[in-house]
Parts: structure tokens; sequence; C-alpha cells
């Protein structure tokens, strides 16, 4: 199982959201553009081996808006 981290630096607040790696909107760290989009906006962390990893990089990571995609709380409940 793997997590990733989206930071995004440019639609609104700066915010880092954690993701697993199978989510729609993660694609295994590619985005939803299947890597083709504008890394002049954000990009992607990862992969983290567990949800604590993927917590701590984010907590390291100054953004003033941190949150975790709902497939993490779907993904935890396989664990």
């Amino acid at each position: 199982m793997s997590f990733f981290i989206y930071e995004n630096w440019q639609a609104g607040p700066h915010k880092v959201v954690i993701h697993h790696g199978s989510c729609g909107y993660c694609n295994e760290g590619a985005g939803r553009s299947q890597g083709s989009y504008d890394r002049s906006h954000g990009d992607w962390r990862g992969p983290f081996s567990s949800i604590n990893e993927a917590r701590e990089t984010s907590a390291s990571i100054p953004a003033s808006l941190h949150k975790e995609c709902r497939c993490v709380s779907r993904s935890e409940s396989y664990e």
C-alpha cells in the first residue's frame, strides 16, 4: 500500500493533501492528468510506504493547509 502527497501552491492557499496511491486523483503520483499536469502549480511527493510516514512528511512542509483525501480514511479500514 502506498501513499502520496500533493503539494499545490497555486490554486488558493498553499496546501498539501495526502492520497492513497490508488486514488483516482493520485494515480500512483501521476495525478488525474497522468503526469501531464503543470508543475509550476504543484507537484507530487512519494511514494510513502505507510500513512504515518506520509503524515510526518506532510507536517514538515510549510503550507497553510494540510488535508487528507477521503481515500485515506477508506484505505485505513483495510489495514
